[in-house]
């Protein structure tokens, strides 16, 4: 609520009169990353977006394309990005969407991973964000809080960024450390400097300015989950073995007159004189009943998100061919694909952004380039056939010598794979040359 009431007073700081978020909006976003961020038990919101943006980012790379000083410069922001691309994937499937914000300190292009519920969207072009608010950044030093906020502003092709740093009630301060952050003017431009990286799950509504996490919609389903949890605790609590034991077994403490136990597990009794000295109760613990409520429950969960069993039930592989293992994941494979979607869109974004930066503080040369993404399917794939399919390209004249090196080495650019090639083959002709050379200069007796 505080929050919100800051929001509030910094949009007014900012001279907004108009936005598209609603207060309830606000408090919805707040919501989510509580939720998602909740620590305290199982989290089922957080299991997902870690299971599905592992699956999505696995053996993927990406790096831009081209040939001048502006490519080398771009490629560098995407490494740093990527490095940390699967905190960011993880964000924007538990919270509903993250946004990477790049800014320019000291001459180089630094960012900051912040869940959407920093961000207040003010108005939009189609799907182009043109005018927002973002907490940018928040540090506490003693007993206060201060925020950094940045407005962006879209207008007659020119973007506005104004910065403004508070405390937590919303009062104007200074900070040493972000006093070289300047407000700034560019020209040319038709969106905000920041990329927003939306959650693919539809929200269910007509309007799309935010995303909902993964588990949006299943929260009954959730509590039932949680509710057969506590049963199975229960059940194994309230089970445990007890020895009834007549109470001639035990010593009576002279000074309480309590019957001293050796354990918790017995419990004093009077036993008729000619019955037995111990009577033990360890009745049947309902297992299985249980458990399949709770693998049910789980498998409707995966099915309410849209992936395939696999995540938290087990995976059916049992007696299945690789043909009906492969076809058993399609469904996470169809969302992995929209998560990847999102991806792409956020880079993008993203290399945008850095690119305005670095033409407007002229941080390196100018020049065209391109983005390329390398994604893996291995998940329903085996490299065995992969592998077997590239050389069929090869010898068809379809690809090159180069992709299928660098299918092996993923990590090596075209240029690194075409100059190890090159040697292989100088290496191949100086063997062919000396073995053509064997036996030359024997005489015949």
């Amino acid at each position: 609520m505080m929050l919100k009431m800051v929001w509030e007073y910094i949009m007014g700081i900012f001279g907004i009169t108009k936005t598209n978020t609603t207060g309830e909006q606000m408090q919805e976003n707040m919501a989510f990353t509580q939720k998602y961020e909740a620590a305290e038990e199982m989290n089922f919101t957080a299991i997902f977006a870690n299971k599905l943006s592992t699956l999505a980012m696995n053996e993927s790379t990406a790096d831009v394309s081209g040939d001048n000083g502006r490519v080398i410069f771009l490629d560098q922001c995407l490494i740093e990005v990527w490095d940390r691309m699967k905190r960011v994937v993880s964000r924007m499937l538990g919270t509903g969407g993250c946004i990477v914000v790049p800014y320019v300190k000291l001459g180089i292009i630094q960012f900051d991973v912040l869940s959407q519920e920093r961000m207040v969207i003010h108005e939009k072009q189609g799907n182009r964000i043109t005018r927002a608010t973002v907490l940018a950044d928040s540090v506490k030093q003693g007993e206060k809080q201060y925020h950094r906020w940045m407005d962006y502003q879209v207008a007659g092709g020119n973007l506005y960024i104004t910065n403004k740093v508070t405390d937590q009630w919303g009062n104007a301060a200074f900070l040493e450390q972000w006093a070289e952050i300047e407000d700034i003017a560019i020209a040319g431009v038709d969106r905000v400097l920041f990329a927003y990286f939306q959650s693919p799950i539809d929200n269910r509504r007509f309007t799309d300015e935010y995303g909902v996490p993964i588990t949006y919609g299943c929260d009954n389903l959730i509590s039932e989950i949680f509710e057969c949890l506590e049963q199975i605790r229960d059940e194994y609590k309230l089970k445990e073995v007890k020895i009834f034991a007549d109470e001639r077994m035990f010593q009576k403490d002279a000074k309480t007159g309590k019957y001293r136990m050796p354990s918790k597990v017995f419990f004093a009794a009077h036993g008729k004189e000619n019955g037995d000295m111990i009577e033990v109760f360890s009745p049947e613990i309902r297992h299985s009943s249980y458990y399949e409520r709770l693998q049910y429950l789980f498998g409707l969960l995966e099915k309410s998100i849209g992936t395939s069993k696999g995540i938290l039930t087990a995976p059916q592989s049992r007696g299945a061919t690789a043909t009906e293992i492969k076809a058993g994941l399609y469904d996470t494979f169809a969302l992995i694909g929209d998560i990847r979607n999102a991806i792409e869109r956020g880079v993008r974004d993203y290399l945008y952004a850095c690119n305005v930066l670095a033409n407007y503080y002229e941080l390196a040369p100018m020049g065209s380039y391109g983005v390329r993404f390398d994604w893996s399917y291995e998940m329903i794939e085996s490299s065995s056939e992969t592998w077997e399919q590239l050389k069929d390209a090869l010898e068809l004249g379809v690809k090159s010598k180069v992709e299928l090196r660098q299918w092996l080495n993923p990590n090596e650019t075209s240029d690194e794979a075409q100059k190890v090639l090159e040697e292989i083959k100088e290496r191949q002709q100086v063997g062919d040359k000396q073995d053509c050379g064997i036996g030359q200069g024997i005489k015949k007796v």
